[in-house]
């Protein structure tokens, strides 16, 4: 049994880089379809710079948790950007 959760945790582990990376490119792909429509928000490439060096440095727990925050701000300026192509129109006078 021991043997069996030792087998379990060590491929946890191996598997935790290449999740890393899936969920580090996942947000900067949203990143960048935040910047593209100009509504890119400041923090958001310095948190995933620093996950990057964070997840280089073995620390993936603060690289995880710096990439889930990048990539909730990518997608909140991805909403902002829809929300005001539309919502200037009401604030034009006529």
């Amino acid at each position: 049994m021991i043997i069996a959760m030792a087998v379990l945790s060590v491929g946890g582990c191996a598997d935790e880089p290449s999740e890393f990376d899936s969920q580090f490119a996942a947000a900067e792909r949203l990143r960048l379809e935040a910047a593209e429509a100009r509504y890119e928000w400041l923090e958001t490439a310095q948190l995933l710079e620093k996950a990057r060096t964070d997840a280089d440095a073995g620390n993936l727990d603060e690289a995880f948790a710096l990439v889930d925050k990048a990539r909730l701000q990518a997608e909140a300026a991805i909403m902002q950007a829809e929300n005001e192509g539309e919502a200037w129109r009401s604030r034009v006078l006529r």
